[in-house]
């Protein structure tokens, strides 16, 4: 606050003209100087001013400043007040100014009829906001208390409410206090506040502290610390994954910038009803694998599958692409090792073979942050997706508190009634059209956010490609296997596929095969074609007297491609053995003529040193390699390994039966295996074996 305003100063306070001002100092006679510097003019002295005016002039400092460090206050500033207090203490001024301004219009004489008027109008309604924010208990004498407090004070905090204010940074609780309460309390178990105040005082009075706090001052000073570090109080008591959802910077996608088919996301989810299993015919809770537009929030393709497939990956990748009409720039997967886990038995995504499906295709891959949900905007719609499974006759809940009561224990009205309205889990073909009837009504339900009202259907359609070529597609979709060629041909599914093709062969190969076409294979080799080989049908028995005349074809045809075969390759046969008798006639001839011609032996002449010293480093060459090699045969190369456990069966065996040191990318992956879940099965059989075999050497 100054001693002298000028009429500009005094306009903008109380939002009039300069001439208005001007023309009211005059009729007042203000008391006023000269004003000194460039324009001239005059500046009123604060205390002739009218009350109305000061309290105009205050309030205006104080709301466009917050700054009144320079006056004497008997409290805080007013920046330093909560918003409450402030807004109550900037009514309160309005308020004062009114009624300056009422009695300054009564006559002379009239004041006490002219406060009980105001009064009235007040608590009438005549200033709403006023009456909401200070409420109907005030009265004339209130207003003038409020008046000499500002005239003594000349700052508008001094209406602001001050209880507690000077006691708000005292405190009877020290540092040492505070350090024993918050070990109490920050513990990973999660203790309640009032377990943890026990604690404290427990430990506080066993350290012979004295002036131990109440509770009511200790859970206040640990909302006072809670407010500045909520990050450390999360963090500590609920974990990362709290702290993630709780605290930590939230980072937000700007989905502008992409457009449909940029970036699809896969992720799994596990249905929260019961559908009948085709295999089993018992009701479970089937996997829903589904792939999702993040720019349209358009559902493109899914499949539900009874157990953890990778083809479910694969087919369900096929639709979203066939529906999409193109291929996506970037596949937004969830993390590797978090998705193995739950979803895919063990297996991570990204040795499936569906990444380097990606790869073929021109597609890159991001794997989401772990245990960060967040960044899969498909998890939001696996909530809405919720809408559906409740009402699905077989619906267990979402978590253990929401379960129908049917499921729990003692509720047997619940399950009668469940049967008697023919409650059972759905069928597999049931489960898929209430699926893709609930999706058909979502994408066509405007949304909100960086959808702007517009419909999911909507986006991707308009976004959508040319369209993608099926049968180049499904070729790029088949899974890849290595077999090895038989007389059989090539096993796969406990069928036989054979063609001409693969006659006389015994090497490993590369099948390729369409999971929804399984009547041919394609066959490479170095990534080379070979064939196409079809599956062989079996023979009747007896075809030419109890088959009929289909049987009988399919037996003639065999027998005429064996016969074929065995006439190839006798006649292979007769030209090599032809060849080979012819030489050796040649050799033995030659042979009887040096016996004849050859009386003296020949000298054998003595090797030089050079040739000696040639042979010894290329002995020692290899030896040094036979040294160098394992002593067991690699894995790799161990056609009965047929998964992880053989391999890690293989391994145990090399390394503590027979005592043999393993390769050291070997023993890495044993020390991997060893942490997976399907070692815990064998872990306890595999360790007595351990102790077994080093009593066994101990002994030895």
């Amino acid at each position: 606050m100054n001693k002298f305003y000028t009429t500009a100063e005094i306009a903008d306070s109380i939002d009039v003209t300069v001439m208005t001002v001007t023309r009211r100092a005059k009729r007042e006679s203000w008391a006023s100087r000269a004003r000194s510097g460039k324009g001239g003019g005059k500046e009123y002295a604060f205390d002739s001013l009218p009350e109305s005016v000061k309290t105009a002039i205050l309030r205006h400092e104080a709301t466009n400043t917050c700054n009144v460090s320079s006056i004497p206050t008997t409290g805080p500033s007013l920046a330093d007040l909560n918003d409450n207090k402030r807004t109550k203490a900037l009514a309160k001024a309005d308020l004062l100014q009114l009624y300056t301004d009422w009695l300054s219009q009564a006559k002379r004489g009239s004041k006490a009829e002219a406060r009980t008027d105001f009064i009235l109008a007040y608590k009438g309604g005549a200033w709403p906001r006023l009456l909401e924010t200070l409420g109907s208990k005030i009265s004339w004498q209130t207003i003038e208390r409020w008046k000499v407090q500002l005239r003594n004070n000349k700052t508008v905090v001094v209406l602001a409410d001050q209880r507690g204010e000077q006691n708000r940074q005292r405190s009877v609780m020290t540092d040492e206090h505070m350090d024993i309460l918050l070990r109490a309390v920050l513990s990973p178990n999660n203790p309640t506040i009032s377990s943890a105040m026990r604690t404290a005082t427990a430990i506080m009075q066993a350290s012979g502290i004295t002036d131990v706090p109440c509770d009511k001052t200790m859970r206040r000073k640990l909302e006072s610390w809670k407010e500045t570090n909520f990050g450390d109080w999360v963090y500590t008591r609920e974990g990362k994954k709290a702290w993630n959802d709780k605290a930590a910077f939230f980072i937000e996608r700007d989905y502008s910038l992409i457009e449909v088919g940029d970036i699809m996301i896969a992720d799994g989810h596990v249905l929260n009803f019961e559908t009948l299993n085709p295999w089993t015919g018992k009701g479970q809770r089937m996997e829903l694998v589904m792939w999702y537009d993040m720019a349209s929030n358009c559902p493109l393709g899914w499949e539900i599958m009874p157990t953890e497939d990778t083809q479910s990956i694969a087919a369900s990748f096929r639709r979203a692409c066939l529906t999409l009409g193109m291929f996506p720039k970037i596949a937004y997967l969830d993390n590797g090792r978090a998705f193995r886990s739950q979803y895919f038995n063990g297996v991570d995504f990204r040795q499936t073979g569906v990444g380097g499906l990606f790869k073929e295709l021109g597609i890159n891959t991001i794997f989401a942050w772990p245990y960060h949900g967040q960044s899969k905007t498909i998890e939001r719609f696996f909530g809405t997706l919720h809408d559906l499974e409740q009402w699905v006759p077989s619906y267990v809940g979402n978590c253990i508190d929401a379960k129908p009561p049917r499921l729990n224990r003692g509720e047997a009205m619940h399950r009668k009634a469940y049967e008697a309205v023919g409650g059972r889990p759905l069928t597999m073909e049931e489960t898929h059209v209430a699926v893709a009837r609930w999706i058909d009504e979502y994408i066509n339900r405007p949304q909100r956010g960086h959808l702007k009202g517009k419909c999911p259907a909507e986006l991707m359609l308009a976004g959508r490609g040319p369209g993608i070529d099926e049968r180049e597609l499904r070729h790029l979709m088949m899974v890849k296997k290595v077999r090895k060629i038989t007389r059989e041909g090539i096993r796969l599914f406990g069928e036989r596929y054979y063609a001409p093709e693969l006659y006389s062969r015994t090497h490993e190969v590369q099948v390729r095969y369409d999971m929804h076409d399984l009547s041919q294979i394609m066959v490479y080799r170095d990534g080379e074609y070979l064939c196409t080989a079809s599956k062989t049908a079996k023979i009747h028995p007896a075809a030419n007297l109890l088959g009929d005349e289909t049987h009988q074809n399919e037996f003639k045809k065999a027998v005429t491609f064996r016969k074929q075969q065995e006439k190839d390759a006798a006649s292979y046969t007769k030209t090599v053995l032809e060849s080979a008798m012819y030489d050796q006639a040649q050799r033995m001839k030659e042979l009887e003529v040096k016996k004849e011609t050859s009386n003296t032996v020949t000298e054998i002449k003595p090797l030089t040193q050079a040739k000696v010293t040639s042979i010894e480093a290329v002995k020692a060459k290899a030896l040094e390699a036979q040294k160098n090699a394992p002593a067991y045969t690699p894995p790799a190369e161990k056609s009965d390994i047929l998964s992880e456990q053989d391999k890690y069966e293989y391994l145990f065996t090399i390394s503590y039966q027979k005592g043999i040191t393993l390769r050291e990318p070997d023993q890495e992956w044993m020390g991997y295996y060893e942490t997976t879940d399907e070692y815990q099965y064998i872990a306890a059989r595999c360790e007595q074996r351990k102790k077994f075999y080093a009593r066994k050497q101990a002994t030895n």
